[in-house]
């Protein structure tokens, strides 16, 4: 009959989670705005229009040595005013006057309507200070700019790649998974926890639990009420893996371009390592967001996905039989946000200790937090892309589970106290 009584609670918990709009709305919602994150450093780059600089140069040092790239094109022109007709919104305009002097000193850059964005004008002012820098070198000094480039420029690109496989570790791209996944387990834990205050509260104002309670054992109402929300929230979580995968391949099927040219480049820094691709590899230069969509395709989605979800089962019926304890004792649930934040607080201290976990994944305070089972599920997904033993992950598993039996007992005694009062 225990047994009955128990299916019922959790089949009844689930059921109203499922009718209620705010999920399904939730469950579309978030899949498609991670989607989007995911494509969004690439195509917002790949997207950006190329500019037009119509170029007046009276002192003949840059109007021909001028670079076009992806980004900015240039186009000599023979006077000012020619060049100020010619100009439309799009374009803009860079005159360099002569000077009495031999080295100019001033350049001006003409637009119309919009601003140009600070990346053209750190290109523009880039490429001036090289040619002005190498015209100083060839007449003033009588010295090939390129042996001195040769010496000036000298630096060495560290790359930290697995012995094993070549792969690049992509430092930065983790530290941001990284954080962004603790942080949504964090935000996960506190509103499916508030969830559980809730339903406590508002069974316990409309008498609901009075009923349940004469005919169940507290500790079944507990285990049935706890077990029905995280059912739900892990229904939620698995559709919102799987939608987000789905709209993942769905953008990497309509727009193939935007992922191809990062897939090649990783496998070729894979390789390289000497002749001609070492060098090629040493003279490529490597944006930062391509870096992203590198780092990003180099995650193993798969096993991110499952340490997850059995990392937030694990917490949540941690912290979800710790809540609904404490929401039998709460005569309202006016203060359940503030005692489910303070309940939750060994998460948050985690989170602001993330630059230190990430800084060194491997130690003392990483791994203890790792294993203590209130900070074991934030602690873990900071250091699961920097790769995480197997033995500390069942053991801060194990201990969880551990502090799960103890917290249900206290808070069936909680419940047989205080739900009938």
């Amino acid at each position: 009959m225990t047994l009955k009584n128990l299916f019922l609670i959790l089949s009844r918990e689930y059921r109203v989670r499922l009718r209620k709009p705010s999920f399904w709305v939730l469950t579309v919602l978030v899949p498609l705005v991670l989607a989007v994150l995911y494509a969004l450093p690439v195509a917002a780059h790949r997207s950006a229009e190329r500019t037009t600089v119509l170029v007046v140069d009276e002192t003949g040092l840059f109007a021909n040595g001028l670079q076009s790239t992806l980004e900015v094109g240039f186009k000599p022109m023979p006077s000012l005013d020619y060049a100020r007709k010619q100009a439309s919104k799009h374009n803009l305009v860079l005159f360099v006057p002569m000077r009495e002097t031999t080295i100019p000193r001033d350049a001006f850059l003409y637009y119309r309507g919009d601003s140009p964005s600070t990346q053209v004008q750190s290109l523009i002012d880039g490429q001036l200070q090289t040619l002005l820098r190498n015209a100083i070198l060839e007449d003033v000094y009588q010295l090939e700019p390129s042996v001195y480039h040769s010496v000036e420029s000298t630096h060495i690109r560290m790359h930290t790649q697995d012995a094993a496989t070549g792969h690049e570790s992509f430092g930065r791209v983790k530290n941001v998974v990284a954080l962004a996944l603790a942080v949504l387990m964090t935000l996960a834990l506190i509103v499916f926890g508030t969830e559980v205050m809730r339903s406590v509260q508002e069974e316990k104002q409309n008498r609901v639990a009075e009923v349940l309670a004469t005919t169940t054992r507290p500790a079944s109402l507990l285990v049935g009420k706890v077990g029905g929300v995280a059912l739900a929230a892990m229904t939620q979580l698995v559709l919102w893996t799987a939608l987000t995968a789905l709209c993942i391949k769905g953008i990497e099927a309509t727009a193939p371009q935007l992922f191809a040219e990062a897939r090649a480049q990783q496998a070729h820094r894979a390789l390289a390592s000497k002749g001609e691709e070492a060098t090629a590899q040493y003279n490529t230069t490597v944006q930062l967001v391509d870096e992203t969509v590198q780092g990003l395709t180099a995650i193993r989605l798969p096993l991110v996905a499952g340490v997850f979800l059995a990392c937030f089962l694990l917490a949540y019926l941690l912290y979800g039989a710790l809540l609904a304890a404490l929401a039998a004792r709460l005569e309202s649930d006016a203060d359940a946000l503030q005692w489910t934040l303070l309940t939750g607080s060994p998460l948050l201290i985690t989170l602001i200790l993330s630059m230190f976990i990430l800084r060194a994944p491997s130690s003392a305070l990483a791994v203890g937090l790792t294993l203590l089972p209130f900070t074991a599920p934030v602690a873990t997904l900071l250091r699961l892309p920097f790769g995480l033993p197997m033995w500390q992950l069942a053991v801060g598993a194990a201990l969880t589970l551990l502090f799960f039996g103890a917290a249900a007992w206290l808070a069936a005694r909680t419940y047989r106290r205080h739900l009938l009062r």
